[in-house]
């Protein structure tokens, strides 16, 4: 996988391995609107303060995003373009695999 993915990977999806228990997005939002729809005055239940960790690891995976440029083309594409790279690529791989076989073949029997 590419690095930079990785890096905005482990930002967006909670890992089980982290010390600390991560929130998925999602959950959270519909947890922050909820509690502004049932107390809207209160001073706790704040949109901003409930999303700051949100909007925090986004503004993180958009640096990542800004610094490079595979990760970008490869998050504009629609999965089912994911799945003919991904074949591409397997297929570009093969290819480099077995010219590696012929050539380590070639050094053996000189």
């Amino acid at each position: 996988m590419n690095p930079q993915l990785a890096q905005i990977e482990s930002l967006l999806v909670p890992n089980s391995h982290q010390s600390s228990p991560s929130i998925e997005f999602i959950p959270q939002l519909y947890y922050a609107l909820h509690q502004l729809k049932k107390d809207p005055n209160s001073s706790t239940n704040s949109l901003d303060a409930a999303t700051l960790s949100i909007r925090h690891r986004l503004k993180q995976c958009k640096a990542h995003l800004a610094e490079n440029d595979e990760c970008r083309e490869l998050l504009s594409q629609t999965p089912a373009e994911w799945d003919k790279t991904l074949t591409q690529r397997q297929n570009h791989l093969d290819s480099k695999r077995e010219v590696f076989r012929a050539l380590e073949q070639q050094v053996q029997q000189l």
